[in-house]
């Protein structure tokens, strides 16, 4: 799509992706489609890479490696999720530690939103150390592993947060809103064993939902 037009999004055809994205060769199994695709795609946001025009959405990935490096601890067949973030790289004090998306300056990239081609292709290629293996038995629920790390993150903070005072010990939970990334944090809130409350408000939606098919990675080995 193009960045900053709305509704440009189309569906066309795109070259092998380019060595410089990373030595790990990727076939895209399935992607998730989020409120971030929604409002790159009503030209709200988003941003192409430098000196092109148009922008590869994805960055809720899964897919299958077909080819990496030996010392890269990954293997053809491995299932993988890739992180979205890149930090600067001249970074600020939060990215110097790894904690890119608290980034102080906002000159990161991220795959499918900001300066960087995203993972809606057949194929794509990924640095080793932004790519996350996953257990195969999660098969396509992989998908959701980039949404969760996000919930995790804002949980991490509400722990951070907590253990400013001893008392704090919280029973209830209210999560507002059941979208993907709400209905996660209920699910995580109830492991926690919280009672929770999830508070949502929708138009009716079409029943008929098109089911995703495995491919035969998730059936290897």
């Amino acid at each position: 799509m193009s960045p900053g037009i709305g509704n440009s999004v189309r569906l066309e055809e795109v070259g092998e992706p380019r060595p410089e994205d990373g030595s790990v060769a990727v076939r895209s199994l399935a992607l998730g489609i989020c409120g971030t695709d929604h409002d790159i795609v009503s030209g709200a946001y988003g941003s192409a890479p430098p000196g092109e025009a148009r922008l590869v959405l994805g960055h809720e990935s899964l897919g299958c490696v077909e080819a990496a490096p030996s010392d890269s601890g990954l293997v053809p067949g491995d299932l993988i999720v890739g992180i979205v973030r890149r930090p600067d790289p001249l970074p600020c004090p939060a990215c110097a530690i790894g904690e890119w998306d608290m980034c102080r300056n906002g000159r990161y990239t991220e795959r499918g939103i900001k300066q960087r081609h995203g993972y809606a292709a057949e194929r794509f290629r990924i640095e080793p150390e932004f790519a996350v293996k996953i257990d195969r038995g999660l098969g396509l629920s992989g998908v959701l592993v980039e949404p969760t790390s996000i919930v995790v993150k804002a949980w991490d903070q509400v722990d951070y947060i907590g253990r400013r005072s001893r008392a704090f010990a919280p029973q209830r939970l209210l999560v507002t809103g059941a979208g993907p990334i709400g209905l996660l944090a209920a699910l995580i809130g109830a492991q926690r064993g919280l009672e929770v409350h999830v508070f949502n408000r929708s138009a009716p939606q079409s029943q008929n939902r098109a089911r995703p098919r495995a491919r035969s990675c998730l059936s290897q080995r």
